[in-house]
């Protein structure tokens, strides 16, 4: 069988790259199937002409990548060039992204997901929501709509786009409770929670085949070059490291106040997670990445958090978001109950296997 995979294949972010690198192993080898992103174009329309030049690549692009580059000095812009460069060697070593969806032919399923797929902050897409994809048999696993509420739909006009996509799919499931109420109020079908693919695939036999760093005992930051720069946050964090002994280090993204930022590969990043003492972050994938590494973590909670706020309540770790004072060392001085959480991973990877063996089940039956 032949899949496609619609989701943010060209986003240079590691988790992005790792729930698709995840989702393609899980359909390669537990169904025996070829997979493969589909290449597609973003709508940009809802983030305003200027904005929409930075995504769109052309000469109207340059004046935004020199203002980048006067802003934020050399390091950064340096750290990125090549963080992309090494995202984009992964994604061809592991054969992750594949044509674009209106010249792969037809194919035996398309998935839409995982990831932000639904959200509709940079512009309506037609392919997130099934749309023209090149299958008759069309579902999502572990969707999300991120940040867009059921008022963002209505307020920009997208009930009809959104839920006649979504009602059309022969299955859907989403990775958060957020994104399963707008399914369900737009539809009136009930999806399936499922887990994100990092989850599903858990990684465990690469994670236990990853050295050490060779630096001494640290902590990680995992949050995005923009985030974690404020001098209460920056203190809050070198003040908890100094009384640990530990260096401060950045992976995947560039923090000028880190002892060390390290450009490194998907997989070779949880080995970083994995042998820090503790990590400090604001991101989804940065939790997700803790839990299956089995380290302690202590998540900042930023702006519309639904998805982040859902992840550590699916897994009893509520107790783990930092306060306004960033008390890292009363959230550091009870260690998560790893029994517990990798007990409700199981759980939930069942769960999740049992929505895509149904999901799988039904285009091999056509088989017959």
């Amino acid at each position: 069988m032949k899949y496609g995979i619609i989701t943010h294949y060209d986003v240079h972010n590691h988790g992005a790259v790792l729930q698709l690198n995840a989702l393609v192993h899980v359909l390669r080898e537990r169904y025996s199937a070829e997979a493969q992103a589909l290449q597609f174009d973003k709508n940009y329309d809802f983030m305003g002409r200027e904005l929409k030049a930075k995504y769109d690549i052309s000469f109207r692009s340059i004046n935004i990548y020199l203002d980048y580059l006067r802003k934020y000095g050399i390091k950064r812009t340096l750290f990125n060039y090549k963080k992309r460069r090494s995202l984009e060697t992964f994604k061809a070593e592991n054969k992750l992204v594949g044509p674009y969806y209106t010249e792969c032919g037809e194919l035996d399923g398309v998935i839409i997901g995982s990831d932000e797929v639904f959200a509709l902050h940079t512009g309506p897409t037609p392919v997130f929501f099934g749309h023209a994809c090149p299958s008759g048999h069309v579902f999502s696993y572990a969707a999300s709509f991120g940040p867009t509420t059921l008022e963002d739909v209505e307020r920009l006009h997208c009930r009809a786009f959104v839920a006649g996509g979504i009602a059309a799919m022969e299955g859907v499931s989403v990775r958060d409770q957020n994104s399963f109420d707008i399914c369900r109020k737009l539809t009136g079908q009930v999806p399936t929670l499922v887990c994100d693919p990092v989850i599903l695939y858990g990684y465990a036999d690469e994670i236990a085949d990853l050295p050490r760093p060779d630096m001494p005992p640290y902590l990680v930051v995992y949050a995005y070059d923009q985030n974690m720069n404020d001098a209460e946050e920056i203190k809050a964090i070198r003040d908890y490291a100094a009384r640990h002994e530990l260096k401060i280090v950045s992976p995947g993204f560039y923090h000028p106040w880190a002892d060390y930022n390290v450009n490194i590969d998907p997989v070779g990043l949880l080995g970083y997670f994995r042998h820090a003492s503790c990590v400090v972050t604001d991101t989804f994938h940065g939790s997700v990445m803790s839990l299956i590494t089995g380290r302690d973590l202590a998540v900042r909670l930023r702006g519309n958090s639904n998805k982040l706020r859902n992840l550590l309540q699916e897994y009893g770790l509520e107790q783990r978001i930092l306060s306004s004072d960033w008390n890292l060392e009363s959230v550091f001085s009870q260690p998560v109950d790893f029994n517990q959480v990798n007990a409700e991973l199981s759980r939930r990877r069942n769960a999740s296997y049992d929505f895509l063996d149904r999901m799988i089940q039904k285009e091999g039956e056509r088989h017959l």
